[in-house]
């Protein structure tokens, strides 16, 4: 009876973890197979941004949409709400940015670029995920004769993808370099500035100029001069001058502006005008007084204000008497006359007492 029980419990643990097997073979087999299913339009999407980049039909300047339903249309760049640019400056890197902050909040973003020399790709930059808003940097090896840029993003939500593509001929990338040669005088109390166009250019009506002054105004808008002039400068203010350039918006090329030029700065040493003279000549002798006053204080004080001589003490009787005409030699020989009885009286008592009486009389 118990070999009997102990055989049907193993039985029972037996099928108990077959099946817990099963379950977790269904389940691992779940996972696997819905991240195929969320993978494989990724796969798909980023297998189609990077195919034929460079062998696809050229149309400069136009926005190519691409749907997974298979929708196909063209569109131009200011009806995005999404913004993205590519620039190529003088030093061979090319930099992309982007933003699409208006995507929806599970929206996959992935990146391609492509540089292309005719149907031959050159060099290219993939990225299966990127941020929504962003940049990359991408530094050229070389740049022949027909270059262009396609510029590539994928976003995938679910099952369902987009693909925008812009293709960027070469003058359009090429941020210029600052203008060359920038002079600035100030002569007749004004403000002339001159400049040369950038390097390799000849058309001077194709290019636009901002210049800033360093004045803390806004810079000024000149196209297509070569030279500008501020009348009416100030003459003790320091300018800081520099300029930038691009081309305008009628001619073929990049509208980007370049970046500043070096600046040249003119200083100018301040000018004395009659106000400031009259104060000089007026206040700077009144300084040198006034040193001179704290220098000889005391002696000055002396002389200002003279001390009242003290009268010697055979004086004092007469002028306490209020004679103002004293006899001195009446005035001396009394007071011999006075110290004499004074000595008298200190050798004789009696008389000092009888000497008391009669001043008392008196």
């Amino acid at each position: 009876m118990c070999h009997y029980e102990q055989n049907q419990m193993t039985v029972t643990e037996q099928r108990q973890r077959r099946r817990r097997f099963a379950i977790m073979v269904f389940l691992v087999l779940s996972i696997y197979w819905s991240t195929f299913l969320v993978l494989w339009p990724l796969q798909g999407a980023t297998e189609s941004i990077h195919r034929d980049a460079c062998q696809k039909d050229k149309l400069l300047d136009e926005l190519w949409m691409q749907t997974s339903s298979g929708e196909e249309s063209y569109s131009e760049l200011s009806a995005l709400k999404e913004t993205f640019i590519c620039l190529l400056y003088q030093t061979n890197p090319l930099n992309c940015s982007w933003s699409f902050v208006s995507l929806k909040k599970d929206t996959h973003l992935a990146l391609s670029v492509s540089v292309c020399n005719d149907n031959l790709t050159v060099q290219s930059l993939h990225e299966s995920s990127v941020e929504r808003a962003g940049w990359r940097s991408l530094t050229l090896q070389q740049q022949p004769d027909m270059l262009y840029v396609v510029l590539q993003f994928n976003m995938t939500l679910h099952d369902e993808w987009t693909t925008y593509s812009y293709i960027y001929n070469r003058h359009k990338l090429e941020v210029l370099p600052p203008s060359p040669n920038i002079s600035a005088v100030i002569k007749d109390g004004n403000l002339l500035v001159t400049w040369a166009l950038p390097q390799g250019e000849s058309e001077e009506e194709c290019f636009g100029h901002q210049l800033d002054l360093g004045d803390h105004k806004a810079p000024r808008n000149v196209s297509p001069e070569l030279s500008y002039k501020e009348p009416s400068v100030d003459p003790t203010h320091t300018y800081r001058v520099r300029i930038r350039t691009r081309k305008l918006d009628e001619c073929f090329g990049s509208f980007e502006w370049s970046e500043w030029s070096p600046t040249v700065i003119i200083e100018r040493s301040p000018e004395l005008n009659t106000t400031c003279l009259v104060v000089m000549l007026c206040g700077i002798p009144m300084i040198l007084l006034a040193v001179l006053l704290i220098v000889y204080h005391q002696r000055i004080v002396k002389l200002l204000f003279t001390p009242i001589p003290c009268p010697p003490p055979r004086y004092i009787y007469f002028l306490e008497k209020g004679n103002t005409f004293p006899d001195v030699h009446r005035a001396v020989s009394k007071y011999e006359e006075v110290v004499t009885i004074v000595e008298e009286i200190e050798k004789n008592p009696e008389k000092m007492i009888q000497f008391y009486v009669n001043s008392v009389k008196k």
